[in-house]
């Protein structure tokens, strides 16, 4: 008989003997040993020790049961800090663990300069929790920096004070610490209840009766050779008073160290202030921050901003992209190219707001009004907490006619700078202010 007629009787015997087996009653058979052998990967993208070894021998799993789901171990849940309240120990500005004590102390904000070139590179920047980024006058920016959770030995240099921080000090319920400011600026600052009256040892400044130490000029005909160190600053207010000096209420931000799914990818912000100040904040996937970069020059190439205290690049965990109402308000700041008001940047009610993190940017607005205490918040288009990674951050804040453009993983922002020119009374002989901005590069407003 050929092959081809014998294999039916092969079959046969086979299912004859699976039924016999079936019969013979339950036998419990030891489980099979399993060789595991490593799939052939790309060693720059595996971790060795997370995969099976070669020829590693391990039991195969006992059978389970049916209807009985085995016991699994649930994943651990990131921790969601924010924006009402926070664990022990976690800082309200960044969402990052601390030892207490640092927290049981009052904010110090500084105002830092950006213009002329010459004053860079500052002190102290890559030390504070939060930095905020704005217009000064003539398209300049100048920067407010607020440290609770490090100390830096040396910050600077310190200029003078603009309407906008009138705002921020008071939302952090921080201590500000300035080199003077224009009458109109000064007397903008003595009118909010923050450093109204008694509560004017909130205001560190040479025009406050605060001397050297914590305000030290290294240079007496510099106006950019003010500086300061947070210890210095502390000491002092424990001089002046015994109040308001103990654990603040910070409330407002929100933290997650996961970014939410879906997000686009953005891995570079480019904001054009004005034609004398541009900067570039540029995502490192290997450190998951963000690199600043800013001009070398007025209209020239940029590059990495580096803080002279630390001798490293500044970068940010985040950067909040802040859009709100920029006017003039009609308050000399710089007597120079026949004078320059200051702006009022209008933080306050609502507006757009952009947060990026992890290389992926997060849509939505601010709020701050009598609903959030005056404290800022962050809410997606659900309304609901737009959350930042641990870590600190930078927010820039620029005009609400602002023209943004996305264009693959490049964000760019070209602001429109107010007219500063227009209507300011300065006055034709005016001596010029020791203190105002010096001029640097490009100054004219750029529309």
């Amino acid at each position: 008989m050929s092959p081809l007629f014998r294999r039916p009787n092969r079959l046969i015997l086979v299912s004859l003997g699976l039924i016999l087996a079936a019969c013979a009653g339950p036998a419990t058979l030891p489980p099979p040993a399993v060789t595991i052998v490593s799939p052939a990967t790309d060693a720059a993208t595996q971790d060795p020790e997370a995969l099976p070894q070669p020829g590693l021998t391990v039991s195969a799993p006992t059978p389970t049961a049916l209807g009985v789901i085995p016991a699994t171990t649930a994943p651990t849940a990131l921790p969601r800090y924010g924006p009402d309240t926070y664990p022990e120990g976690v800082n309200p500005l960044t969402g990052e663990s601390v030892d207490p004590a640092r927290l049981a102390r009052i904010p110090v904000a500084v105002k830092i300069t950006n213009f002329p070139l010459s004053a860079r590179p500052q002190w102290g920047l890559s030390l504070a929790d939060l930095v905020f980024e704005h217009l000064a006058e003539a398209g300049l920016t100048r920067f407010t920096a607020i440290f609770l959770q490090n100390d830096a030995a040396k910050v600077g240099s310190i200029r003078s004070a603009r309407f906008i921080d009138a705002e921020i000090a008071p939302m952090f319920q921080a201590v500000l610490v300035t080199s003077g400011s224009s009458f109109g600026t000064m007397d903008k600052l003595r009118r909010t209840a923050w450093f109204l009256g008694a509560d004017l040892w909130r205001l560190v400044s040479e025009e406050s009766a605060y001397n050297c130490p914590p305000l030290c000029r290294e240079t007496p005909d510099d106006t950019n050779t003010l500086f300061t160190s947070t210890d210095a600053v502390r000491q002092v207010l424990a001089t002046k008073t015994t109040q308001g000096l103990g654990r603040p209420d910070l409330n407002g931000l929100a933290f997650y160290a996961q970014a939410p799914a879906g997000a686009p990818a953005v891995t570079e912000l480019a904001i054009r202030f004005s034609a004398a100040a541009q900067v570039s904040w540029r995502y490192s996937p290997e450190s998951g921050r963000y690199l600043r970069w800013q001009e070398k020059e007025p209209g020239g190439e940029l590059v990495a901003h580096v803080d002279a205290l630390t001798n490293s690049p500044i970068t940010a965990a985040n950067v909040v992209l802040l859009q709100a109402n920029h006017v003039n308000n009609y308050v000399p700041e710089d007597f120079r190219d026949g004078g320059n008001c200051g702006v009022e940047i209008q933080l306050w009610t609502s507006g757009p707001a952009r947060v990026f993190r992890d290389g992926v940017m997060i849509e939505g607005r601010w709020v701050r009004d009598q609903t959030t205490g005056m404290r800022l918040r962050l809410l997606d288009a659900a309304g609901n907490p737009m959350a930042l990674k641990p870590g600190n951050t930078w927010f820039d804040l620029v005009t609400l006619n602002a023209v943004l453009a996305q264009n693959g993983p490049l964000f760019s922002v070209t602001n429109k700078v107010p007219d500063t020119k227009t209507g300011c009374p300065v006055p034709p002989t005016a001596t010029p202010d020791p203190l105002a901005t010096p001029a640097g590069g490009d100054v004219t407003p750029t529309p």
